[in-house]
């Protein structure tokens, strides 16, 4: 049986019509048997309606996520953050009827054949970001299949773990803290940064890469923050607008690297060239992916490392926990840009990485194929992001949303 996984669509139309036809294209030389989607339909993005119209006619399995859930009031928006918070809103104002019950009806986890699939983690299925090991060792407790699919984060990553490990909790994670409660996305992710590769896109891990919780880390300037509340002003055309969208994600991009190392480091959690439409836009989008990956200098990474350490521990001891108290018995695994299998006598927890807002520094979309007999193989496919850019700009949502899909962070 082969299975294309996939999740964090983010109302992103392009980047779903790119990975859709990717997966139709690798369908005609080996059947695909089922498309299974981990939860994030809307928010975000620009194309609520024409997302959800294509996944419900191509899906087999669609999961809830906190966006959807937020998009239709099953979730209090006071727990995300501003940008997030005005983008669920915007949703709001235009799903259809139909849609909106649609995705009130989404289930928060199901399990198929020997996989587990939630949207955030076993643990904590709509909120929980897993980031880390510690993290992880947890929901190893709160599944019984072999597998176990998650989104969340938008960082392609995989935790395997011996399965001699998996009936044995774990002191103290064997007891009931609460992670998962009132989180407000983007913060949370400011304080547990999202694991992301450091390197630039175009380079590919080994399969056995191990990967320390450590990121190359931007945080949400004042200004990024001042845009999403003027977003709803007029704009002048949507070329030029759009040019600005660029220049300001590029310079949020270099004073994130002057700032890291110095101030408590912040993420969000919160493409090869496509044939765009602007030529100066293209060229702008080209400057950003340069200055993300010049500025990832190994003293910035250093300091990240130390930085990293010291923010899983602050939340672990939010939590009644310590790293040093958490006996970890998984490993943190960066997929290849290709095959994977996990050892005899393993389980994995395996996130694809995002379609509509990648947040590894690579902006193409991903997904997975997963084939019961040869295991696991990862993609990243190409879409025209600029073309969601302009939508975002010309639908009023905050700027930054637009920017950030240049640089997949």
């Amino acid at each position: 049986m082969r299975y294309a996984i996939f999740t964090d669509i983010h109302a992103n139309l392009e980047a779903l019509e790119a990975v859709l036809a990717k997966i139709d294209e690798l369908a005609q030389e080996e059947p695909i048997n089922a498309l299974w989607f981990l939860g994030d339909l809307v928010g975000y993005g620009p194309n609520p309606n024409e997302c959800i119209e294509t996944l419900r006619t191509r899906t087999d399995v669609i999961l809830a996520g906190n966006h959807d859930w937020a998009a239709i009031g099953k979730l209090d928006l006071d727990d995300f953050s501003p940008i997030a918070r005005i983008s669920a809103e915007w949703t709001t104002k235009q799903l259809t009827e139909e849609h909106s019950n649609f995705l009130k009806n989404l289930p928060e986890r199901i399990v198929l054949e020997d996989c587990t699939l939630v949207h955030g983690s076993p643990y904590g299925p709509l909120w929980e970001y897993l980031t880390s090991e510690a993290l992880a060792e947890r929901s190893f407790q709160y599944y019984n299949t072999r597998y176990c699919f998650v989104g969340h984060t938008h960082v392609p990553i995989i935790f395997q773990q011996q399965d001699t490990f998996s009936n044995a909790p774990t002191v103290p994670l064997s007891h009931a803290e609460n992670s998962t409660g009132e989180i407000d996305e983007d913060e949370e992710t400011q304080k547990l940064a999202a694991v992301r590769p450091v390197a630039n896109h175009a380079q590919t891990a080994t399969s056995g890469e191990k990967l320390s919780p450590v990121a190359s880390l931007q945080t949400v300037s004042e200004d990024a923050k001042q845009q999403a509340h003027d977003a709803t002003s007029p704009v002048e055309t949507s070329a030029n607008r759009l040019d600005e969208v660029n220049t300001t994600g590029q310079e949020q991009t270099q004073s994130v690297a002057s700032t890291t190392g110095e101030n408590q480091l912040a993420a969000h959690n919160d493409d090869s060239d496509v044939h765009a439409q602007n030529g100066n836009n293209q060229a702008s989008s080209d400057e950003l992916l340069r200055e993300v990956s010049d500025e990832a200098s190994e003293e910035i990474v250093a300091a990240t490392e130390t930085h990293m350490d010291d923010e899983v521990e602050e939340l672990l001891a939010l939590l009644g926990l310590s790293q040093s108290m958490v006996k970890v018995t998984n490993e943190m695994v960066v997929p290849p840009l290709g095959n994977w299998n996990a050892p005899d006598d393993y389980r994995a927890i395996v996130n694809p990485g995002g379609v509509g807002q990648p947040r590894d520094g690579n902006p193409q979309a991903a997904f997975m194929i997963y084939d019961t007999e040869k295991g696991f193989t990862f993609y990243r496919i190409p879409y025209d992001y600029e073309k969601t850019q302009q939508k975002i700009i010309e639908a009023g949502l905050p700027p930054y949303l637009a920017a950030r899909l240049a640089y997949g962070r």
